[in-house]
Protein backbone atom coordinates (compact mmCIF):
# COMPACT_ATOMS: atom_id res chain seq x y z
CA UNK A 1 0.00 0.00 0.00
CA UNK A 2 1.33 3.64 -0.57
CA UNK A 3 2.11 5.55 2.26
CA UNK A 4 -1.27 7.60 1.05
CA UNK A 5 -3.35 5.02 1.88
CA UNK A 6 -2.31 3.99 5.19
CA UNK A 7 -2.33 7.21 6.88
CA UNK A 8 -6.24 7.66 6.53
CA UNK A 9 -6.35 3.67 7.22
CA UNK A 10 -4.91 4.25 10.30
CA UNK A 11 -6.57 7.18 11.77
CA UNK A 12 -9.85 5.49 10.96
CA UNK A 13 -9.02 2.45 12.85
CA UNK A 14 -7.73 4.87 15.78
CA UNK A 15 -10.94 6.60 15.15
CA UNK A 16 -13.01 2.72 15.83
CA UNK A 17 -11.04 2.27 19.05
CA UNK A 18 -11.99 5.35 20.65
CA UNK A 19 -15.72 5.07 19.94
CA UNK A 20 -15.57 1.24 21.41
CA UNK A 21 -13.81 2.34 24.44
CA UNK A 22 -16.62 5.33 25.04
CA UNK A 23 -19.45 4.42 27.30
CA UNK A 24 -22.82 2.77 25.99
CA UNK A 25 -25.58 4.51 25.23
CA UNK A 26 -29.20 2.78 26.25
CA UNK A 27 -29.65 1.92 21.97
CA UNK A 28 -26.51 -0.39 22.56
CA UNK A 29 -27.45 -1.79 25.62
CA UNK A 30 -30.33 -2.91 24.20
CA UNK A 31 -28.88 -4.65 21.71
CA UNK A 32 -26.15 -5.81 23.41
CA UNK A 33 -28.93 -7.44 26.18
CA UNK A 34 -31.37 -8.50 23.08
CA UNK A 35 -28.11 -10.67 21.43
CA UNK A 36 -28.68 -8.57 17.90
CA UNK A 37 -25.32 -6.43 18.18
CA UNK A 38 -23.74 -9.37 15.73
CA UNK A 39 -26.53 -8.47 12.76
CA UNK A 40 -25.77 -4.57 13.66
CA UNK A 41 -21.88 -4.97 13.44
CA UNK A 42 -22.62 -7.28 10.41
CA UNK A 43 -24.62 -4.85 8.44
CA UNK A 44 -22.38 -2.18 9.51
CA UNK A 45 -19.09 -3.80 8.04
CA UNK A 46 -21.22 -5.28 4.82
CA UNK A 47 -21.59 -1.88 3.99
CA UNK A 48 -18.42 -0.24 4.77
CA UNK A 49 -16.66 -2.96 3.04
CA UNK A 50 -19.42 -2.08 0.27
CA UNK A 51 -17.67 1.23 -0.06
CA UNK A 52 -14.38 0.24 0.09
CA UNK A 53 -15.13 -1.98 -3.17
CA UNK A 54 -16.87 0.75 -4.82
CA UNK A 55 -14.19 3.09 -4.28
CA UNK A 56 -11.52 0.99 -5.32
CA UNK A 57 -13.25 0.30 -8.60
CA UNK A 58 -13.99 3.98 -9.47
CA UNK A 59 -10.48 4.95 -8.57
CA UNK A 60 -9.65 2.16 -11.05
CA UNK A 61 -11.65 3.20 -13.70
CA UNK A 62 -10.67 6.61 -13.18
CA UNK A 63 -6.69 5.76 -13.47
CA UNK A 64 -7.53 3.81 -16.47
CA UNK A 65 -9.51 7.09 -18.42
CA UNK A 66 -6.67 9.14 -17.13
CA UNK A 67 -4.18 6.94 -19.10
CA UNK A 68 -6.70 6.62 -21.88
CA UNK A 69 -6.81 10.56 -22.17
CA UNK A 70 -2.80 11.20 -21.72
CA UNK A 71 -1.81 8.29 -24.40
CA UNK A 72 -4.73 9.60 -26.98
CA UNK A 73 -2.84 13.05 -26.83
CA UNK A 74 0.85 12.26 -27.43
Amino acid sequence: MKIKTKIPLTFILLLMFIYSASAQTGMEEYFYQSGKIKVVVGVAAIVLVGLLVYLWRLDNRVTRMEKDQKGGKS
